[in-house]
């Protein structure tokens, strides 16, 4: 089967899916080293402004492919004639729109932070996020009223006004055809690490499995919501687990940034689960095995290294990455890999680690020594 993927950035998606056994085309932005290694087919795009746009792309590619499916970027498109294995951009928008989702979870009594208008009696400090985004790099705490934001803004038509709660964030991986679901992982999120990004509430990564005592409470709560919003294929379900307990915080109907880790320690091509579910297909999954805070296979780690300053990647870079990688440290594999040239703006990601070990600890220590060892390779040499 040759299969169409669409995104910003989606080395993750067609690497996973090359590694299933498809025939594999990409239309992206960045053009990563890896992703190259891994595409049947490449064309690369500036920016694509409207889906117009991006069907008259298609057209000009002239590339014959069996089904479509969309990356970061693309969520919301609507290809016209074309075989798309996505949910719905209706259901998308819906889902997307954090507004509207805290409508939904409230209608189906599930637990989910307190949305504010402008004009409420507010509980400071509160989460100010824009109504559609992803990755968290905009969203910020507010502690008044003026830290809100801009007044054009305040009719929450571009800013949500969300309760703080304090946790640890958390996802579960979810497979679903249209009446059935199954969660596949429990995965820790790694939210505004300090030694990977300045951006205090940006997705930089995930260790799978989570370790927690709410695991089974989650699967079940994300797989009876997946059905609930009628998704199919690879969707995640974010939570922070409080002290009370687990907390929805967003749907993520699309596939999630976990892949790497999940595929890397449950043996599960989650790409391929994917396009099956779009035919009705679960992958058999013990349900027992997923809930457990520890797997036989150990432990999984991605990292997403942001940058510092504004930097362009050279050959120096590039070789010493590559040294890095091959010399074995940890286990280190090193995904997302830029091409000589890039440039890359301060608040970016840059480049991505990955690791496995036997517990968690040992992985985020994996990651920590490795991220060092990466930014030592980006200051200029009257810094070193």
């Amino acid at each position: 089967m040759k299969i169409l993927i669409i995104g910003y950035s989606t080395r993750y998606l067609v690497c996973a899916a090359k590694h299933a056994g498809y025939t594999v085309y990409s239309l992206d932005h960045f053009g990563d080293s890896d992703l190259l290694g891994c595409a049947d087919r490449y064309a690369r795009f500036d920016e694509i402004m409207s889906d117009d746009d991006l069907l008259d792309r298609l057209d000009h590619l002239n590339w014959d492919f069996d089904a479509i499916v969309l990356g970061t970027g693309f969520e919301y498109a609507d290809l016209r004639g074309y075989r798309v294995l996505n949910n719905p951009p209706g259901i998308m928008r819906s889902i997307g729109n954090k507004r509207s989702f805290a409508e939904q979870m409230r209608f189906l009594g599930v637990p989910h932070p307190k949305i504010y208008n402008i004009n409420d009696d507010i509980k400071y400090p509160v989460m100010v996020k824009p109504i559609y985004g992803v990755g968290g790099v905009e969203n910020r705490l507010a502690c008044s009223r003026s830290e809100i934001g801009d007044p054009e803004t305040e009719s929450g038509t571009y800013l949500l006004i969300q309760e703080y709660l304090a946790g640890v964030p958390a996802s579960v991986s979810v497979i679903s055809t249209r009446d059935r679901a199954v969660a596949i992982a429990v995965n820790e999120q790694l939210i505004g690490t300090p030694w990977l990004t300045t951006h205090r509430f940006a997705y930089c990564g995930n260790i799978t499995p989570f370790q927690s005592d709410y695991n089974c409470e989650m699967c079940e709560t994300a797989t009876r919501l997946i059905l609930k919003l009628g998704l199919v294929g690879s969707n995640g379900v974010d939570f922070l687990v409080t002290e009370d307990g687990p907390v929805v915080i967003e749907v993520n109907a699309r596939f999630q940034g976990t892949i790497d880790t999940v595929e890397a320690v449950s043996g599960l091509s989650v790409f391929d689960a994917h396009v099956k579910a779009f035919r009705g297909e679960l992958p058999e999954i013990d349900s027992d095995w997923v809930a457990k805070t520890a797997y036989r296979s150990g432990f999984a780690g991605k990292a997403i290294v942001f940058a510092d300053s504004d930097i362009t990647i050279d050959e120096t870079i590039v070789r010493g990455l590559a040294k890095e990688e091959a010399s074995g440290n940890e286990g280190l594999r090193i995904m997302d890999l830029p091409q000589p040239g890039c440039r890359i703006s301060a608040g970016d990601p840059m480049t991505t680690l990955f690791c496995a070990g036997n517990s968690r600890d040992a992985v985020l220590l994996k990651l920590k020594a490795a991220c060092g060892r990466i930014m030592e390779l980006m200051l200029p040499l009257s810094q070193i």
